[in-house]
């Protein structure tokens, strides 16, 4: 049976875990894919012979057999995580509810490379907390080169309160992106389903597919450049990638957009870090032009609509001048 979500993380962040009778006698490489089935067999197995996971303050082979009482450590990454902004700001905080402001180029939870650069973890240092000694809980996602509002909750009951209205759509998301081309209509609605790719070389790459998930994304145009516009988007659904996908389906991907922009390359070779300078030509910024701009749902303690709001930053209102979208 597997563990219970909360011991799988808290096994992840504190890095340490105990045997217990009933797993005695199970191979070690058996013992962490059962427990811990966030990785595979094999990826524990590679992560066991390079020395990441101790039994005992020992290097064990996958296939050593477990003793109840056995202490197992995972023994962090020692490369530096990548470097990250750290220009957040507060917009909005009760007894219930933080609402920040996240700028681009700041992963939200830790995922990966990141841990301590992370938007929940920066809040946490700054209040003196951490993860196991914590009400903060994430209500909503934003991928990390979007800026804008992300929510907050403090404690189960508002978490669960506010986590219901993003799920059965009651919560009021608007998006600011800037695009390339000009739409043709000053208001349109973009309705395409949407699925995983498994054939992506690029994980978690969504597309357009007829048996997908429905999806709904409203579009209205701000303004026009030469070449660029700035778009406000309104997502009706909340798929993975949705705005994204939806805008290039239009015709229009972001600016910047790395995975979903004019070559689906990019990102490829970004990760691997060689952009040549006609990439980041095309690219037009290095980060993606998209912002969430407004959110709007119910208080989870007072049942009021909250409002709030966020201005994006002094890089965006550059950009956008240079492009003519002042």
């Amino acid at each position: 049976m597997p563990p219970r979500e909360d011991e799988t993380a808290r096994w992840v962040r504190q890095g340490r875990c105990e045997v217990s009778p009933a797993k005695e006698g199970m191979r070690f490489d058996a013992f962490l894919a059962r427990t811990f089935p966030y990785r595979s067999r094999s990826r524990w197995v590679r992560l066991v012979r390079a020395g990441r996971i101790l039994i005992n303050d020992s290097v064990a082979r996958p296939g050593r057999l477990l003793r109840a009482g056995d202490r197992i450590d995972y023994v962090p990454d020692p490369r530096p995580e990548p470097k990250v902004s750290r220009a957040y700001r507060v917009l909005y905080e009760d007894e219930a509810l933080l609402a920040v402001c996240k700028p681009a180029h700041l992963p939200v939870h830790p995922s990966g490379r990141y841990y301590r650069n992370t938007l929940l973890m920066m809040l946490l240092a700054e209040r003196g907390e951490d993860l196991d000694a914590t009400e903060l809980r994430i209500v909503h996602r934003l991928d990390r080169e979007t800026s804008g509002i992300i929510l907050f909750a403090k404690g189960r009951e508002a978490a669960a309160a506010l986590s219901s209205q993003f799920e059965n759509r009651e919560a009021r998301k608007r998006y600011l992106a800037i695009v390339h081309g000009a739409p043709r209509e000053r208001s349109f609605v973009v309705d395409a389903p949407l699925a995983r790719d498994p054939l992506a070389r690029v994980r978690k790459t969504v597309v357009i597919r007829p048996d997908g998930r429905p999806a709904r994304t409203g579009v209205r145009l701000l303004r026009s450049g030469n070449r660029h516009s700035l778009v406000a988007a309104i997502p009706y659904t909340g798929r993975l990638h949705q705005i994204r996908v939806h805008l290039r389906h239009a015709g229009h991907p972001i600016l910047g957009d790395k995975v979903y922009g004019l070559d689906p390359d990019l990102f490829l070779r970004f990760v691997a870090g060689t952009l040549s300078a006609s990439d980041r030509d095309m690219l037009g910024w290095p980060r993606q032009a998209l912002h969430a701009w407004r959110l709007a749902v119910r208080h989870p303690a007072t049942g009021r609509r909250l409002s709030l709001r966020a201005p994006v930053g002094g890089a965006w209102l550059r950009k956008a001048a240079s492009l003519g979208l002042r």
